[in-house]
C-alpha cells in the first residue's frame, strides 16, 4: 500500500515538472507552418500562387497573397509572402484566385459584400506578380449581385475567355454554376448565364459548403471543392473534390456544360479544401493539387490525383 502511495506522489511530481518544461518549450516560439490557404493557382514548375482570407480592417498586416513552392527532399514547403500594391484599402476576405490562361495575369476575388454588416469590399482585382510584389492593374466591383462566393475559375474557349463562379451555398447541398465571357485585359464582363446546378453528394451537412473552390484543367474540365466543418475553427473538417463539367466552345448547350452527375476524385477527411490548381499539360500529364484552410491549424498543399482524360 505504501508503495502505491509513493507511485502516486512521484507521478504527480513528474507531471508538475513536465508542465513546467512545457511552458519553457513554448516560450518564444514562432509560427512556422503554411498559413491557411483560401485559393490556389499554378504558376510554373513547383510554384503556386495562393491567396489568404485576411480581413480588413481587423487584420491590416495579415498576408494576402503568397508564393508556395513544393518541397525538395525533407526541406518542407517554402512559403513567400508577397507585397501587394492595393490602390485603396487592403483586400478583405480574398477567397479565390484564377489564372488567365496563356498569360501572367490573375484574378484575385473577394468573397462578398454585406453593407453595414461586414467590411468586405466585394472586389475583383486584375493582378500581375512581379518578383516579390503583386501589381494591381485594374479593380472592379463584382459584376452581378452575390452573397458569398468562394469558387472562381477562368478558361479559354476558342478565341474567348470565360469567367466561372459559384456561391459557396452554406448548408444547401447545391450551388448554381454561372459564367460570362469577359475581357481579361480590360476586366470587363458580359452577360452572366447559368450553366446548371451542381449538387454535392458529400459532404452535405448543416455546416457544409457546396462550393468552396472551382478549378479548370488544360482540357477544360471543371472541378469543384466541397467542405464541411462543425462551426468550430478547431474542426473537425471534411472535404471532397469533384469533376463536374467541361468548357467547350463547340458545346451544343453553350461553352460551359455540367455533367449529369459529378465524379468524385478525392475524399479528404480532416481537411477543409479551399484551393484547386491543375499543373502540367493536357491529358495524362495533368496533376491536380489542393490547398486547405484548416482555420486554427493553418493549411496544407497536396497532390491528390493524376487525372486520365475522360
Amino acid at each position: 500500500m505504501k508503495g502505491m502511495v509513493w507511485v502516486v506522489i512521484f507521478s504527480g511530481f513528474m507531471l508538475f515538472v513536465l508542465a513546467g518544461e512545457a511552458k519553457d518549450i513554448h516560450h518564444g516560439e514562432k509560427f512556422a507552418g503554411l498559413p491557411a490557404v483560401s485559393g490556389l493557382a499554378w504558376v510554373f514548375g513547383d510554384t503556386f500562387l495562393a491567396v489568404h482570407d485576411a480581413k480588413f480592417p481587423n487584420d491590416k498586416k495579415g498576408v494576402r497573397v503568397s508564393l508556395i513552392r513544393l518541397p525538395e527532399g525533407t526541406g518542407g514547403i517554402l512559403f513567400t509572402p508577397l507585397e501587394v500594391d492595393f490602390p485603396e484599402e487592403k483586400s478583405s476576405d480574398l477567397e479565390s484566385v484564377a489564372r488567365v490562361p496563356g498569360t501572367d495575369l490573375y484574378l484575385l476575388c473577394e468573397s462578398s459584400f454585406f453593407p453595414g454588416k461586414k467590411p468586405f469590399a466585394g472586389r475583383i482585382f486584375l493582378a500581375k506578380p512581379v518578383g516579390k510584389k503583386v501589381k494591381i492593374l485594374k479593380t472592379v466591383k463584382w459584376p452581378e449581385p452575390i452573397e458569398n462566393v468562394e469558387g472562381t475559375a477562368v478558361a479559354r474557349s476558342g478565341d474567348k475567355y470565360i469567367f466561372i463562379y459559384a456561391e459557396r451555398a452554406d448548408g444547401k447541398g447545391f450551388s448554381e454554376i454561372r459564367y460570362s465571357e469577359f475581357d481579361p485585359h480590360e476586366l470587363k464582363f458580359g452577360e452572366f448565364k447559368p450553366a446548371g446546378i451542381f449538387t454535392c453528394p458529400w459532404p452535405n451537412g448543416v455546416y457544409s459548403r457546396a462550393v468552396s473552390e472551382l478549378g479548370i484543367d488544360p482540357e477544360g474540365f471543371i472541378y469543384a471543392a466541397s467542405t464541411e466543418d462543425t462551426g468550430d475553427d478547431n474542426g473537425p473538417f471534411r472535404g471532397a473534390v469533384y469533376r463536374i463539367g467541361k468548357v467547350d466552345a463547340r458545346g451544343p448547350a453553350g461553352p460551359v456544360a455540367l455533367f449529369k452527375g459529378p465524379e468524385r476524385i478525392a475524399a479528404l477527411d480532416g481537411v477543409k479544401v479551399e484551393g484547386i490548381a491543375a499543373r502540367g499539360a493536357s491529358g495524362n500529364d495533368t496533376e491536380i493539387f489542393i490547398a486547405s484552410d484548416d482555420e486554427n491549424y493553418g493549411g496544407i498543399i497536396r497532390k491528390i490525383s493524376q487525372i486520365v482524360s475522360r
